[in-house]
């Protein structure tokens, strides 16, 4: 009796202490913290990749108490094709990638509006505006992914591998255009536009004469080394903003803890797009001031006679999109509305 007692709790000891192996091995195992690797095609040195987004990294980390690492990949090491970042993110190759929007035609209609001229006048009043457009629902293209963070880059600015003295000069050049409204902008200036050229491939056409320039934010000139190639620039005529995705992985982000997923949603959206694009209007104004003072290059301005003649040859480029929606809303009009709303607040 005495022996089958013992036996018993012999076996009773036994499945507690597995029982307690297997708790503490799950414990340890759950206190692992999920990897995210966070994809960019631009250079290391670039101000996004440099400041903006490991400040976002480190936020995001610490407010996820251990949930969540956040690896850093720049420079195209998990690939370095601009036109295929979203997809790397839709196929789970990448869980976040900067994106640049205008590569998947038709994918996000309503983020064209950004590209018209003479709208914007930095990249931190259009980014909000942006911003505050997806969190009404009036941006698409949203299905797969969730919206990290948005920039819009610019506004875009000429710049050529000779002087542009007046908008005349431009006439006739072969200037790279980045989609319909680029090239519809590029025509009314008198120039032909040039399709299919990545940013990163705009500085070797410009030096092979395929390309004598091309509409870009100041502050990419030295990222993607078109100053070697260019080096007169007129930085005075807003020709559009272009737009930068930051998107992950939708099934991804739903399967997180819920700590990590709180850590990210509170730096997503508003947090990260502020920070973004200050960022980014600081380092425009430092290739300004380092590319004038290196006397290799000549920053001009035209006059506002000058800019006045190319805002009427740009006159009416917006009629497709000052209409009402299907949905009822005219979202040229409400792009208006918010960003006049971020300007009075600044």
């Amino acid at each position: 009796m005495k022996n089958g007692l013992k036996s018993n709790i012999s076996k009773i000891v036994m499945t507690v202490a597995v029982a307690m192996g297997v708790s503490m091995a799950g414990s340890a195992q759950a206190a692992e913290p999920t990897v995210l690797k966070f994809a960019s095609f631009v250079s290391p040195k670039s101000i996004n990749n440099r400041v903006s987004v490991p400040a976002f990294i480190k936020a995001v980390e610490e407010a996820s108490e251990g949930t969540l690492k956040i690896q850093h990949y720049p420079g195209g090491t998990l690939g370095s094709n601009p036109a295929t970042q979203l997809k790397l993110v839709e196929d789970g190759v990448v869980d976040i990638a900067e994106v640049v929007a205008a590569y998947t035609p038709g994918r996000f209609k309503e983020l064209e509006l950004f590209e018209l001229p003479f709208v914007f006048g930095n990249s931190l009043e259009a980014g909000l505006t942006a911003q505050q457009m997806y969190d009404k629902g009036h941006l698409s293209g949203f299905d797969k992914i969730e919206l990290m963070g948005i920039i819009e880059v610019g506004p875009y600015t000429l710049h050529a591998n000779q002087p542009m003295k007046t908008p005349e000069d431009v006439a006739g050049m072969k200037i790279r255009a980045g989609g319909p409204t680029q090239v519809e902008i590029v025509k009314r200036l008198g120039a032909v536009p040039i399709c299919g050229v990545s940013a990163t491939k705009i500085a070797e056409n410009i030096s092979r004469r395929v390309l004598d320039g091309a509409l870009m934010d100041d502050g990419n000139l030295i990222n993607f080394r078109i100053s070697d190639a260019a080096k007169y620039h007129v930085i005075n005529v807003p020709l559009g903003n272009v737009t930068v995705l930051f998107p992950m992985n939708k099934e991804k982000y739903e399967s997180l803890p819920e700590k990590a997923k709180a850590a990210l949603d509170k730096y997503r959206g508003a947090w990260f797009t502020n920070l973004l694009n200050t960022n980014l209007d600081k380092q425009i104004a430092e290739s300004r001031e380092k590319l004038s003072k290196d006397g290799k290059h000549e920053i001009g301005m035209w006059s506002e006679e000058q800019l006045a003649s190319v805002k009427e040859k740009m006159s009416g480029i917006e009629e497709g999109w000052n209409v009402k929606s299907d949905a009822g809303v005219n979202l040229y009009q409400e792009m208006l509305s918010i960003r006049d709303t971020i300007r009075a607040k600044n």
